[in-house]
């Protein structure tokens, strides 16, 4: 099994460096449906907190109001149907009940990636340095082999600065990750990423932990075992991306869990395809 992942793990690497591309962990190739229902949990995500905050923190609230509202006019831009005063959460639920797995999957991986960003802003981040935590360069994926083990089911604790491979040319990321945030800054971004993990949690929960996954076609066809075990696997990483930012784990910590366990299981198990830019 071990030798299987890595075999596919060395075919996206070689196909992107004979393309001599950066691969983005974060940048599967997306469906109107994925971008369409990740604005719609944000959303929620983000209404929700503006009324918990009202009675606790009223200027945190406030700033959870303003982050649905724009939300809300990003979702209206998809769909014209959608008024002012109209919940698109609760008129999309049953349409999104019956997406398909590989949009549910995307979805997936987009809130893993958001709560990521979030916990970047939360920590004292810019904007472009949150967002570079998302990218992950082919010298990650190719160096993959240097760990132990390779099956993605490793505790992602024991993936230290000396057990994930270095990301070649992207000095500022490494600079970041390297960074000893110890302390919450932004409080609201940190709401919005422990928010963020949860409802991705409740994603896999409800839609993804007990689904038929059958075998892949194409060049390299994923078999059922593969996907069954990179599901397991997935799991358990949603379950420690939860853990880690509620208890203010280390950004690197984060970081890993995001790119080392989440995306890749996602990947195996849900035949994403991956793009380069």
């Amino acid at each position: 099994m071990r030798l299987i992942v890595l075999a596919y793990l060395l075919l996206i690497g070689s196909m992107l460096i004979f393309s001599n591309n950066n691969l983005y962990a974060h940048n599967f190739y997306q469906n109107q449906d994925s971008k369409f229902f990740t604005l719609i949990k944000q959303f929620e995500v983000e209404n929700t907190l503006a009324s918990f905050d009202l009675t606790i923190n009223k200027s945190n609230a406030f700033t959870h109001s303003k982050k649905a509202d724009m939300l809300f006019n990003r979702i209206v831009s998809f769909k014209s149907d959608i008024h002012k005063n109209s919940n698109p959460v609760d008129k999309y639920a049953a349409i999104f009940t019956d997406l398909n797995l590989t949009t549910k999957a995307l979805i997936a991986a987009n809130l893993a990636d958001e709560s990521l960003k979030e916990y970047g802003l939360s920590h004292g981040l810019d904007s472009n340095q949150a967002s570079s935590l998302l990218n992950m360069s082919v010298g990650m994926i190719m160096n993959m082999n240097k760990l132990p083990i390779v099956n993605m089911t490793d505790d992602t604790s024991r993936l230290g600065p000396d057990k994930i491979p270095s990301i070649p040319g992207n000095h500022s990321l490494n600079d970041l990750l390297s960074r000893n945030y110890k302390d919450v800054k932004i409080k609201v971004n940190y709401e919005t990423s422990t928010m963020l993990a949860k409802s991705l949690k409740m994603l896999f929960s409800k839609e993804l932990q007990n689904a038929n996954l059958q075998n892949s076609s194409g060049l390299m066809p994923i078999p059922t075992s593969m996907k069954i075990n990179a599901l397991k696997d997935l799991g358990q990483g949603i379950d420690k991306l939860n853990l880690a930012v509620n208890r203010n784990s280390s950004l690197e910590e984060v970081y890993n869990i995001v790119h080392g366990q989440i995306h890749p299981n996602l990947f195996l198990a849900f035949n994403l395809k991956l793009k380069s830019e």
